[in-house]
């Protein structure tokens, strides 16, 4: 307090800002983003709970996930479809809760086009027939009624979105979508009217936008997503998305516009991950922004997680409004703590993408570090408990969340790590290359644990006997496993690590030349990481029972990964596995034919993924009598940090 006034955190963040007709509380956007959660394309209890918390979290404006203009487009049942009217009713009550949370909502309005993620390829439409070098299939190429037809499309689902309630709408023109698609000279090769000059280029979304404002006038927000480059040779660049900006504001027929970068062909731009920086795209964004002035509001959009660099893009005039995506995810309450002063204790983005991974397949919204995300509804509020004592053993990201809920809920709560460290394999994780951001979910533990008062004990070895002798109310056993090497016939003139960190290849530094095996059982960002690590160090082989190497990684960050592989000469074994070692050599054997190669000279073979769940104090403990004995993440069975840490929600909230 200062004079009796609450401090202002963040000044220009938190300000307020016109858009159109309406007001925003702060500048924080939550950019539209898929959850999967309507049913049979209505509003149900899961999507209601989840945009209700997000609101409640203190954004300023939300914006729909991408909401279906047209049947013929991929519309699954989980999706929201505003070409029918029949979703409205279930989306006024969606509109009304955001709005008591003090929000505004934007209804994005999008078409996909022949963008596809899904096996099943349905109706593809395009400006040109052009396929996807990302997506595969050849699209219809719109005739010129047709996308005069479509252009009534997103009219009257602009209008179905304003009988829902929104506060107005945001045309969808990025990241490679229909209109994308259009604007690029990359994907329109048209010579009619909509292609051609950049000015027949924009004619389609410019009919849109001048149909959305004619039907709804100036009483509501009319936004446009655009994008800012697209990284692709022949595509829209830096220089022309400032064109396309001012030729926007000029014409003035949108409120905002919220950018953007990357089309599928460069799809892994649109989730920068840990091998970019963090604000990736600020500079060029800035350049739009520069080019509209003060005639549009410009929401910048590039790999933020702090309030600290939000303000600094709306400080310095780089954007005038910052959207967040995944920052919401992992911690919806971003917003709120960044207005009160608690900025320290928001739960940072570990920039792994599984949540893009999960929504593009069709699953639920989720998380990896936040296992409340998707489950609102199936989680509910936190209640206080009877005040009682709760171990929990085991200080990984599984049990720091079991001992952070249940300190939550009140209970006594002592945490033992045999380790001098919290964080367990995660935080080991954190120190190979590019994994300096995985840190953030030890540290907001941690630091969690502190704020609510856990007895940790590090450097201390739980037993039986220990256990028992503090006459626990419940033991929540999270203590991980130990990673193996199968067994398999070898002469040991070729080590078998199964690496737990970068100390592990130490003994694997080699003259160059001599080849490194890495076997993958993982699939994941475990086999990654090693794989980075260990690339630069001799002749790497990658080898995999899989039809293809780190399968299980979300697609946008595998395209980086297996880039940088790529870049230290990597080699490749897909469908293959070790045999044997002999003489030196690790023999590869083919899993579906059984023929086998010999990988000579090898340095090591390191093995991934194999694993043995540690859990042999569950059983004395059930027979010592205590019934409350709870098993969580790898102890239970080796797994994902997901799995662990909605397990130790679960067991937390039941003690």
């Amino acid at each position: 307090m200062d004079g009796g006034r609450l401090q202002l955190h963040f000044p220009a963040l938190f300000s307020p800002l016109r858009i159109g007709p309406a007001t925003a509380r702060n500048r924080v956007m939550r950019v539209a983003t898929t959850t999967n959660l309507a049913e049979q394309n209505r509003v149900g209890d899961r999507m209601l709970a989840f945009y209700r918390t997000v609101a409640e979290g203190g954004a300023g404006v939300i914006v729909s996930e991408a909401a279906r203009v047209h049947p013929a487009d991929a519309v699954t049942p989980a999706a929201i479809a505003l070409f029918d009217r029949g979703p409205l009713q279930g989306l006024r009550k969606l509109t009304d809760q955001v709005h008591r949370a003090g929000a505004l909502f934007l209804f994005q309005l999008n078409h996909g086009g022949r963008q596809h993620l899904g096996r099943r390829v349905g109706t593809l439409l395009a400006p040109s027939e052009i396929a996807c070098p990302r997506s595969g299939g050849v699209p219809h190429a719109l005739t010129t009624r047709e996308v005069e037809q479509m252009v009534e499309h997103f009219v009257a689902a602009a209008l179905n979105a304003m009988e829902a309630g929104g506060d107005g709408v945001e045309v969808h023109g990025a990241q490679g979508h229909l209109i994308g698609q259009f604007v690029s000279p990359y994907t329109n090769r048209r010579d009619d009217r909509y292609g051609g000059s950049l000015e027949n280029r924009l004619r389609f979304p410019m009919e849109i936008l001048a149909g959305v404002r004619r039907r709804i006038g100036h009483r509501a927000i009319v936004g446009y997503r655009m994008a800012v480059e697209e990284f692709t040779e022949g595509g829209i660049d830096t220089a022309q998305a400032a064109e396309i900006a001012a030729l926007l504001a000029r014409a003035g027929l949108c409120d905002y516009v919220s950018l953007s970068q990357g089309n599928f062909n460069t799809i892994e731009t649109h989730l920068p991950d840990r091998h970019w920086p963090q604000e990736a795209y600020r500079t060029i964004q800035a350049e739009v922004k520069r080019a509209v002035g003060d005639d549009l509001v410009v929401v910048q959009s590039t790999r933020v997680q702090t309030p600290a660099q939000a303000e600094s893009i709306i400080a310095s005039g780089d954007g005038d409004m910052v959207g967040l995506c995944r920052a919401l995810i992992v911690d919806p309450d971003w917003p709120e703590k960044a207005r009160t002063g608690r900025a320290h204790q928001i739960r940072r983005c570990i920039a792994c993408n599984q949540c893009w991974d999960w929504i593009s397949t069709g699953e639920p919204i989720g998380c990896s570090t936040n296992p409340i995300a998707g489950r609102e509804h199936h989680f509910g509020k936190l209640r206080s408990a009877v005040p009682s004592r709760v171990i929990v053993v085991g200080g990984g990201p599984g049990g720091m969340e079991a001992a952070r809920v249940a300190a939550m809920r009140g209970h006594r709560v002592t945490l033992i790590e045999r380790d001098g460290q919290l964080g367990g394999k995660f935080l080991r994780a954190s120190w190979f290359p590019t994994g300096s951001e995985l840190a953030h979910l030890p540290q907001f533990q941690e630091a969690e644990l502190r704020r609510l008062g856990v007895d940790v004990r590090l450097g201390e070895e739980a037993t039986l006997a220990s256990l028992l002798a503090m006459q626990p109310h419940a033991v929540i056993l999270a203590t991980g496993a130990q990673a193996v090497v199968p067994d398999i016939p070898s002469d040991g003139s070729v080590p078998a690590i199964a690496p737990t960190g970068v100390a592990d290849l130490q003994p694997v530094r080699s003259p160059p030349g001599r080849a490194i095996v890495l076997m993958d059982e993982d699939g994941y960002y475990w086999a990654a990481a090693i794989a980075e690590a260990a690339a630069p160090l001799g002749r790497l082989v990658f080898a995999t029972r899989f039809f293809e190497p780190l399968r299980e990684l979300p697609m946008v960050s595998r395209i980086a990964t297996l880039r940088e592989l790529d870049r230290a000469g990597a080699e490749h074994r897909t469908s293959m596995a070790p045999a044997r070692i002999e003489r030196g050599a690790v023999v590869l054997r083919h899993y579906l034919t059984g023929r086998e190669e010999r990988i000579e000279d090898c340095a090591a073979l390191l093995w991934v993924g194999a694993a043995r769940a540690r859990n042999a104090l569950f059983a004395g403990l059930k027979e010592a009598g205590l019934d409350r004995v709870h098993l969580v993440g790898d102890a239970f069975a080796p797994r994902r940090v997901a799995p662990a840490l909605v397990e130790a929600q679960t067991a937390a909230r039941a003690v």
